[in-house]
């Protein structure tokens, strides 16, 4: 009976964390939600034509999270695709 026991310790934390994370509100600190972009809205956003953003997904400099619909991404994931537009003198 430990391992039953010790099985459901874990699963009860995972389940605590995944709350935690689906609510987004830790503690006092309550973080803003992360936007979900469209393959549009990211080579927008990137300053980016579609071949280039075809590149960087078979490159895997873009990590697409695959949605019903198309690929979707974080806004905070873009930061350093972000910053290196810039560099380029893109955005």
């Amino acid at each position: 009976m430990g391992k039953i026991d010790k099985l459901l310790e874990v699963l009860e934390k995972i389940y605590q964390i995944i709350q935690l994370i689906y609510t987004k509100n830790y503690g006092a600190l309550s973080l803003p939600e992360d936007e979900l972009l469209t393959r549009q809205e990211v080579m927008d956003y990137l300053g980016i034509s579609e071949s280039t953003y075809k590149r960087k997904v078979k490159n895997r400099q873009l990590h697409p999270h695959k949605f019903p619909g198309g690929d979707r991404f974080y806004r905070s994931e873009l930061m350093d695709e972000l910053k290196e537009s810039k560099r380029r003198g893109r955005k």
